[in-house]
């Protein structure tokens, strides 16, 4: 069995092409006989191997109005009708364990897989811009005057370091902060008798003026 493509005529002009099956072994061909809602295979979709199409009609040629070379109606997995030519559905190879049709469904898939990653290789490769000739990657080399000073500059600082790195320790002596005394208390210092009378005396005036109330008085509406 092998899968062909056919020039699609219309009033006798090519339009395209179709996929149709041609050399079907008898097992895998679709009869009179088949029992309606066989899982079937369309030639267009032969090497999809996760849809599902069952078998609805079988149209004889001349049997059906709109059918005049005969042909199948075919229902997909979303309740889709479809029309097929008598060449173009088979019963589907992994209902009847078929092997030979299988393994050929599965390289088919495999190299299409395989085109399908190099494809998308090409696409997402990035195009690296040539280099200009005799260009070098880093920072420039120093030019004689420069590296004579650096080293210079790197002898005398390791003589004032004795070679050794980071900053020296500090040689001033801090002052040493005195011991805390015992008993002493934090916050504010207590008053003493005098203030505490003169305190005591500036509420009692404040409470004689407000009757010992609190807060703002209110007021006393007119009439």
């Amino acid at each position: 069995m092998k899968v062909i493509d056919k020039d699609l005529k219309i009033s006798g002009i090519k339009c395209g092409v179709f996929q149709a099956y041609t050399d079907v072994e008898p097992e895998l061909a679709v009869t009179p006989d088949t029992i309606k809602l066989t899982r079937v295979l369309p030639a267009p979709f032969f090497y999809e191997k996760r849809l599902y199409f069952f078998l609805v009609n079988r149209w004889e040629p001349g049997e059906k109005q709109g059918f005049p070379n005969g042909g199948f109606e075919v229902r997909d997995e979303g309740g889709a009708l479809r029309s097929y030519d008598l060449d173009q559905v088979i019963i589907h190879p992994q209902l009847i364990k078929h092997k030979k049709t299988l393994d050929k469904m599965i390289r088919r898939a495999e190299k299409e897989a395989i085109k399908r990653s190099r494809k998308m290789g090409k696409v997402g490769k990035v195009v690296k811009e040539p280099r200009a000739p005799g260009g070098r990657r880093g920072r420039p080399a120093l030019s004689p005057m420069e590296a004579t000073r650096r080293q210079t500059d790197k002898i005398a600082k390791a003589k004032i370091s004795g070679g050794k790195r980071g900053r020296p320790k500090s040689t001033t002596i801090k002052p040493t902060p005195p011991p805390k005394t015992l008993g002493t208390k934090r916050g504010r210092p207590a008053l003493t008798p005098e203030a505490q009378a003169i305190k005591a005396q500036a509420k009692a005036v404040i409470t004689s003026k407000s009757g010992g109330r609190r807060g703002r008085p209110s007021k006393i509406k007119r009439r």
